[in-house]
């Protein structure tokens, strides 16, 4: 009987040594942010730097922010853009401005899908929304990451009231972008570089 009880132990001591060593530390994988929380620490550094350079926007104008864009094309947007305006809006308003959302419809659209008031057909979206500054913009990527440029524009005159500029790393947004491939296909060709992250880094997402 006590030698049961002694190989018990021995194997319950065992099961909690190697629970112990499995069990992955939240900051092994090099202390990143999770993506959504590496976004939105990115959208407040940015909303930070806004409301410092602001010299005209006064918290009860409205403000729109855009889709950012990329510098290269100003009518392309990646993943990174779609969720960094979400970012930015929760940012500016966390600083207490006063934020229109363009994507509101004129009505619900009650289907077998669910509710919906959100939409991007500019055929269902209210006309004559009265806003002068507008937050917009650019992102351009090289190899080590992703640099954004941002700005307030008073769209009645196009004078800029306040910017920022801000550039993060790989490791500083995980789960969207990643060093390029070693091997990457361009305008129809393929180039073979001498190792993975020579070319700009790669949007992780449905959208380029």
């Amino acid at each position: 009987m006590r030698t049961l009880q002694l190989v018990l132990f021995t194997l319950l001591l065992s099961g909690c040594a190697q629970q112990v060593h499995t069990t992955k530390s939240p900051l092994a994988d090099g202390n990143r942010l999770p993506s959504t929380s590496a976004i939105n620490h990115v959208s407040q550094q940015i909303a930070n730097e806004l409301v410092r350079q602001n010299d005209a926007l006064r918290a009860n104008q409205p403000l729109l922010v855009a889709t950012p864009v990329l510098l290269a094309d100003l009518n392309q947007t990646n993943a990174v853009g779609l969720q960094l305006q979400e970012g930015l809006t929760a940012a500016m308003h966390d600083h207490q401005f006063s934020l229109v959302d363009i994507n509101v419809g004129e009505n619900i659209r009650v289907t077998p899908q669910g509710d919906f008031l959100l939409t991007r057909n500019w055929k269902q979206l209210p006309t004559g929304i009265a806003v002068e500054h507008v937050l917009v913009s650019t992102m351009s990527m090289s190899s080590e990451g992703m640099v954004i440029n941002a700005r307030v524009v008073n769209i009645t005159n196009n004078r800029v009231v306040s910017a920022s500029q801000a550039s993060f790393g790989l490791e500083q947004l995980p789960g969207y972008l990643r060093a390029s491939e070693q091997v990457v296909s361009q305008d129809g060709l393929l180039y073979r570089d001498s190792g993975m992250g020579e070319k700009e880094v790669r949007v992780i997402g449905g959208l380029k």
